[in-house]
């Protein structure tokens, strides 16, 4: 509610009293005033007529007739006095003086003997009787009417006086409020005005006046509060002025410090890059030798060799081995560091990459009598799209700590469908073991590189400390997390996701045959219940569970009885069972094919199924090796219930002629000829194009199946011939694959292409799987459909030159062991490399530097399709820096790449290139 103000307050509480008590009183007054005068003038003329009528007796009694009329008439000049009547009883005689009246019917009855008034039109009639001495007789009565003219002109001057008097106080009263109003309200606006010049930040407005004395106070203090804020302003300047100073000189001394860092920073992180392209360079250097120990010592192992030399070549090759698995993961991290390290995107079947992961470490973890169970989720797509290298080598490295830090109990790993959206899922790996455990110190530091869970000097378990850092740097390019749940002793829980394509080309088998088919699981471990449990959900068979080997009687006689009769039973056997008989399997097997006509399959690892396979009727069982696999559970399932339940894809047969029809847009004549003769060894049609403006005539809507593009052009580049024809296809409706070929790398221009309209890319060289694969994602071609490749006939191995600058197997091995094609390909460069060399060095001591990148990049994908690694690495280099735009430093490498040519034309003299290529004649 809005508060009142002041000047309502003063009306309300001074000027309404002040009004209202002057009402009041006035009111009062006139009628306490008028109520006496009315008294008054009934007394008046009561006695008036009391003491005539005493004297009209005496008159009467003595008959004086002339006294009487005296009397009448004395009383008729008295003041009010209208009219006398007279009326003689004794006589009967009326004796009236002044104007008539109506005197009406009088009686002695009805004579009140103390007299009476009357109110008449004229004023006030006064009657008494007039009675002898005795009081006992009545001599007549007395009539005195009174006019009221003079009475009501005193009540009019006194109402008169009452209305002036009134508003005269009523007047006083308002001009005492306005003026108590103006005293108030005066200094408190002089005041407000003052605070809110203070309040704008106006500090010199002072409060000036004399007030009285509460407000001159009020006026005081506020002038000291504007003092002190004006001078705690002026404080405040000077320190923000100082400190303003003081911040400036901290900025400057900032901005130093942060060139510096950065400086540093630079240097820090060439220094990591030359670190890290040292430690990849250094790590593939060694491979190379390390190969040759590796390879020797496996030959020198199948030689005749007593004890201690056999030992002494195993060590050798077994430390070989670990030094090749530290030098890769050096190598593998130093790639996730430099950013140089890319995935491949293939078609990978998920259960077959787990099976196969858990194989190569089922040895190391039986020997500690651990058991791996692996649960896949069977809503998850069975052939999907990525880096089947890289996603493993997460799996077998979670997996292979996990066997290294247990000791005992069972390792599962699981694999779980987080997200499926169209052509793209998103998997979580969740691998858990029982063994030490991990404190929350040890799990801030797991991923980082060179840390490791134990550091001590008597740690048990080695390792470089990379492994879970080039685990988080794959599973982060995989668009994925990584992480741990973990208690000291308690096991660790290792996960991470990653997310993949789906392969469009797969289409999964219906797999029924096991639909009607009852299958009771008996087992002591939940999670090989788990395992089992899936697989069978994959083939459509009901599971039943139980724990001990002694309720399968009985629970198959309840399920027979209930009309649900097993058609199989599986025994999950513990790695460190060592109490069950070999003699019970058998006898157990009999009689459930007795009783129940149930088949048998004990899962178990190869000792026990040693031992279990030596008693003689253990021919009605099948074994299951552990870790268990979906191809050998199903084999097994097949032979116990004589079941076809072959889940191989019918393929289509071999089509006679090309079915795809493909468009190759390259500048260069070698890549064109190259890729050309690629792609008809996989069995299709090929059109070529040598420039964008040639594959835009050559295009129409629908006419070719997939379009191979190379990106760097003269003219009309790569990405500018997609965009026009992506705006041809327009209301077609049906939009042509185009993939990218360039010699970039990936990471860097991906992006860029895709947005650019295109739908994949691959990296030059190109070869044969590449084409198979893109040709195999974006038109369904199978790989049935492909005419096998000839057998070279020429020797891959041909010894080299050493420092020759060209390289005969890598020729060979870039044409697909086509020794024509590698000779053409090779004849071709070096005829070129005349015209090239002079047309770039023009380019270059005329700083066009627009041309010299054309021809750089037109000789770098010649000779990525060509054996001359030093020339190839020269014009990659060169590539390079010309699209960043680094050519202030361009002289020392034109000069390398000149004796680079130079060195391959002097090469090329005094050879025969058809007899280095296994041709006995020279080629046409």
């Amino acid at each position: 509610m809005k508060p009142n103000s002041v000047k309502t307050e003063v009306w309300r509480l001074i000027l309404l009293p002040a009004i209202s008590i002057t009402v009041l009183l006035s009111a009062t007054l006139t009628f306490l005033y008028i109520s006496k005068l009315n008294n008054f003038v009934e007394q008046r003329g009561l006695l008036l007529t009391e003491k005539t009528a005493h004297l009209v007796h005496v008159a009467l009694s003595n008959g004086q007739t002339e006294l009487l009329e005296s009397l009448i008439q004395a009383t008729l000049e008295e003041p009010m006095v209208r009219a006398v009547h007279l009326y003689d009883t004794r006589n009967n005689r009326h004796l009236h003086s002044g104007p008539r009246f109506n005197i009406g019917d009088i009686t002695p009855a009805n004579l009140d003997p103390h007299g009476q008034m009357t109110r008449t039109d004229n004023g006030y009639r006064f009657r008494y009787p007039i009675v002898d001495a005795n009081k006992q007789q009545s001599l007549g009565w007395l009539d005195i009417e009174l006019v009221l003219s003079s009475y009501w002109v005193t009540v009019y001057q006194m109402l008169l006086i009452v209305v002036l008097a009134t508003t005269a106080c009523l007047l006083l009263a308002g001009y005492l409020a306005i003026k108590l109003h103006g005293n108030i309200i005066d200094p408190l606006a002089n005041i407000r005005q003052v605070v809110n010049k203070i309040s704008a930040g106006q500090l010199d407005a002072r409060v000036n006046g004399s007030f009285a004395d509460e407000f001159q106070r009020l006026a005081s203090a506020v002038n000291a509060m504007a003092s002190t804020q004006e001078l705690a302003q002026q404080d405040m300047q000077q320190h923000i002025d100082q400190s303003m100073d003081d911040l400036r000189e901290t900025l400057e001394t900032i901005e130093v410090q942060n060139i510096e860092l950065d400086m540093a920073r630079k240097e820090a992180l060439a220094a990591s890059q030359i670190k890290s392209e040292f430690l990849a360079n250094t790590s593939h250097e060694i491979r190379t030798p390390l190969n040759g120990i590796i390879g020797f010592t496996n030959l020198a192992l199948k030689t005749e060799l007593d004890k201690r030399q056999k030992n002494y070549v195993q060590t050798i090759h077994d430390s070989a081995q670990n030094l090749m698995a530290i030098i890769n993961d050096i190598l593998d991290f130093s790639k996730i560091e430099s950013g140089k390290l890319v995935l491949d995107y293939v078609s990978m079947t998920l259960r077959t990459l787990a099976e196969t992961t858990v194989d190569a470490l089922t040895f190391e973890a039986q020997e500690k009598n651990l058991q791996i169970v692996t649960i896949i989720d069977n809503n998850i797509p069975p052939q999907l799209m990525g880096d089947p290298l890289r996603f493993g080598q997460v799996l077998s490295n979670l997996l292979g700590n996990a066997i290294k830090f247990s000791q005992r109990g069972t390792i599962s790993i699981e694999f779980m469908l987080q997200h499926f959206v169209e052509n793209q899922v998103t998997i979580k790996v969740v691998v858990r073991d029982e063994g030490i455990g991990l404190s929350k110190e040890q799990q801030a530091q797991l991923f980082s590189a060179f840390a490791q869970a134990d550091s001590s000097s008597s740690r048990e378990h080695g390792g470089t400390g990379l492994g879970l850092a080039i685990c988080k740097g794959l599973v982060d390019r995989m668009q994925g997390e990584v992480g741990v749940d973990s208690c000291p002793n308690k096991g660790a829980t290792f996960w991470f996701t990653a997310k993949l394509g789906v392969d469009p080309n797969y289409a999964a088998p219906e797999q029924n045959g096991l639909k009607d088919k009852r299958i009771l699981i008996c087992s002591d471990n939940p999670l090989s219940y788990r395992q089992l449990e899936s697989l069978a959900d994959c083939w459509q068979a009901q599971t039943l569970w139980i724990e001990s080997v002694h309720d399968i009687f009985p629970r198959l006689r309840n399920e027979g009885l209930a009309g649900r009769p097993c058609h199989l039973m599986i025994l999950d056997v513990a790695p460190d069972e060592r109490k069950l008989p070999p003699a019970l399997l058998g006898n157990l097997a009999e009689q459930l094919e007795l009783e129940f006509s149930c088949k048998v399959i004990v899962c178990c690892i190869s000792a026990h199924m040693d031992v279990f396979t030596q008693h003689d009727n253990s021919g009605a069982i099948e074994f299951v090796t552990k870790p268990i696999t979906y191809d050998h559970l199903l084999s097994a399932i097949s032979h116990s219930l004589d079941v076809d339940l072959n889940d191989t894809e019918r393929k289509p047969e071999a089509l006679p002629g090309p079915q795809q029809r493909i468009l190759l847009v390259d500048d260069n004549n070698a890549n064109l000829q190259l890729t050309t003769e690629l792609l008809r060894d996989l069995n299709v049609e090929v059109t070529q194009a040598n420039s964008g403006e040639q594959a835009v005539s050559l295009f129409a809507p629908g006419k070719f199946d997939l379009i191979f593009m190379d990106i760097q052009m003269p003219g009309m580049d790569g990405m500018e011939t997609t965009q026009i024809l992506r705006d041809r296809e327009g209301a077609y409706g049906k939009r042509t694959p185009v993939v990218a070929l360039t010699a970039h790398t990936l990471t860097e221009h991906k992006t860029e292409l895709l947005i650019a309209g295109l739908d994949d890319c691959i990296r030059k060289p190109v070869s044969e799987a590449l084409l198979a694969q893109m040709l195999n994602r974006w038109t369904g071609l199978s790989l049935t459909q492909q005419r096998q490749t000839p057998v070279p006939t020429t020797d891959d191995s041909l010894p080299e030159e050493p420092g020759s600058p060209v390289n005969i197997s890598q020729c060979l091995a870039l044409a697909n062991h086509k020794a024509d094609l590698a000779r053409d390909m090779l004849t071709m460069l070096i005829d070129s490399l005349d015209t090239e060399q002079q047309a770039l060095n023009s380019a270059y001591q005329t700083q066009d530097f627009t041309l010299l990148q054309d021809h750089i990049h037109k000789l770098y994908g010649s000779s990525c399709y060509t054996g001359v690694p030093h020339l190839r690495s020269i014009t990659g280099l060169m590539d390079k820096a010309l699209s960043a735009g680094q050519t202030s430093d361009l002289e020392p490498t034109i000069i390398c790449l000149n004796k680079a040519i130079d060195h391959i034309k002097q090469w090329r003299q005094g050879r025969n290139i058809d007899v280095l290529f296994g041709f006995n004649s020279p080629s046409a």
